[in-house]
């Protein structure tokens, strides 16, 4: 008796535990995706101030977990241009976030390999088409509880998406937003 009772147990453990797990795969958190083997953890993801960040690393790594990448050059800036004095300008990331996304991401190029001609967004070294990742329009309705705009700009496209992040269990989450905007 005592041996079906440890064996009915088990089971029940079993069938928790897979249920757990199947329901943790209906998340609606979009999946985080891990770094290369032997890249580096920028930890924006963990950091509680580092929302926007957070945000632009998911883009840039969905990106980067494409097989074939539309463009050779891909850089990333702090948000998207302004204009100043006249000109348009893009505010650079901070040297050391940049290095960080660097690090964890040998595809990326600093800012200053990257030009806007016009509509087109080219390497300034080689001419070729490129694109510049940023996050903007971001507002926090709380310290754990952000939206904005993430995503790319080249050759007069914008590959932007519309994001809520949360953060939760020690980590930002992310998943698409709802702009409730019906085509009809």
């Amino acid at each position: 008796m005592v041996r079906y009772l440890d064996v009915t147990r088990a089971i029940i453990r079993m069938s928790a535990l897979g249920l757990l797990a199947t329901l943790s795969a209906c998340a609606p958190y979009l999946p985080r995706y891990a770094p290369a083997n032997e890249a580096f953890e920028t930890g924006f993801y963990e950091n509680i101030e580092t929302p926007r960040l957070a945000l632009l690393e998911y883009r840039l790594a969905k990106y980067f977990a494409w097989k074939e990448r539309p463009y050779e050059v891909v850089c990333a800036s702090e948000e998207r241009p302004s204009v100043i004095n006249g000109k348009t300008e893009r505010a650079p990331l901070a040297p050391d976030v940049e290095l960080a996304l660097i690090k964890r991401f040998p595809g990326l190029s600093p800012l200053t390999r990257c030009k806007e001609q016009g509509n087109d967004v080219v390497a300034v070294d080689t001419g070729v088409p490129a694109a510049i990742f940023d996050v903007n329009e971001f507002t926090c309705e709380a310290p754990d509880n952000c939206v904005g705009w993430g995503g790319y700009y080249a050759n007069g496209q914008h590959g932007w998406s519309y994001y809520r992040l949360k953060f939760e269990r020690g980590e930002w989450r992310i998943k698409p937003e709802d702009l409730g905007i019906v085509v009809t």
